[in-house]
């Protein structure tokens, strides 16, 4: 039954970072001072409506920074990674770190 009190608690896990598309954006943007809208296009292979909803909520969770700006006339967008968000991802590592930590080899079916 679910919900006893000697149940094993449940791993936290950052559901923000954790879906796949916001996973790759915050993972590059990690490890770069700043990417521009074309370069995490390329990068990721998302499509430039997935990038725009997948950095609004990261945006809205204050993960991401957004700077629009122009160059020789073309639009411009800059993103960077803020603390908040490097603090997020390093704790997400953490995390799915300890969940894989918790993983252990099968047991032989005592029944088999």
């Amino acid at each position: 039954m679910s919900g006893l009190s000697n149940d094993p608690p449940r791993p936290e896990i950052d559901r923000l970072i954790h879906e796949p598309a916001r996973l790759i954006i915050m993972a590059n943007l990690y490890v770069v001072e700043e990417a521009d809208f074309v370069y995490l296009t390329r990068l990721t292979a998302l499509t430039p409506g997935n990038i725009n909803s997948h950095m609004a909520r990261l945006q809205a969770a204050d993960y991401v920074t957004v700077e629009k700006t122009f160059a020789a006339n073309k639009p411009r967008t800059i993103y960077r990674i803020t603390t908040k968000g490097r603090a997020a991802i390093q704790q997400y590592r953490q995390q799915v770190g300890n969940l894989l930590a918790q993983i252990e080899a099968p047991q032989a079916n005592p029944r088999a």
